[in-house]
């Protein structure tokens, strides 16, 4: 049985996992835009015309930087799915405010979405580093994954806090909030992080004994 990520559709080949991510993310884009109208829907929410152009921006760099890396034979689509699975997270904690009423939702979030970019990022490494660098320095290249994720946190932050000066999305919480939201994607980061190095550590120690 063909893996998902092998199937191509069309002239030049669009992987069908990619297809899929393009038309659940439209569809999520239009549902959060109906919701910006209908408030009903969401009494709680804080979602904005800022914010949400702001998300959709992400997608856009995502969908020019894997066009960029597609021309030099480097296929970035099995990110996309988990593209739209941190949408989905952070929509959903916006919509019910899980800033205000419900805290540990909102921290969760962070978390939850660090470990699949964490992944994202070290999956990336992992290919399209030459094998014999990351393999000899494993923990360099776990270091290296974490400061690109922890770099893109702190971005994520302060074009947050740029939007809540210039917007008032109320989307930055009180007190602690951004400096807890840092800290969460950094534990949900170092938790990958964590049980990579524990997995491949043990399956070394495996291939030692075969030999």
């Amino acid at each position: 049985m063909r893996n998902i990520d092998d199937i191509t559709l069309g002239r030049k080949g669009t992987p069908l996992v990619l297809i899929i991510s393009r038309v659940a993310f439209a569809a999520l884009m239009i549902f959060a835009i109906v919701t910006l109208f209908v408030r009903d829907l969401f009494p709680y929410s804080t979602l904005d015309f800022p914010w949400l152009g702001y998300l959709l921006g992400i997608y856009f760099l995502a969908e020019y930087v894997r066009s960029v890396f597609w021309k030099r034979n480097i296929d970035l689509s099995f990110a996309f799915p988990l593209i739209f699975a941190v949408a989905l997270l952070h929509l959903t904690s916006v919509w019910l405010d899980g800033q205000t009423r419900f805290p540990l939702m909102n921290r969760a979030e962070h978390f939850t979405s660090y470990v699949l970019v964490t992944y994202t990022v070290w999956v990336f490494f992992i290919h399209y580093l030459p094998q014999r660098v990351w393999r000899k320095h494993i923990y360099y290249t776990a270091l290296l994954v974490f400061s690109v994720a922890s770099a893109f946190g702190s971005l994520n932050e302060i074009i947050e806090l740029a939007l809540e000066r210039i917007f008032s999305s109320h989307l930055i919480g009180d007190q602690l909030d951004t400096s807890l939201d840092i800290l969460m994607n950094s534990l949900g980061s170092g938790m990958f992080l964590a049980v990579r190095l524990i997995l491949s550590a043990a399956e070394e120690q495996k291939q030692e004994r075969k030999r």
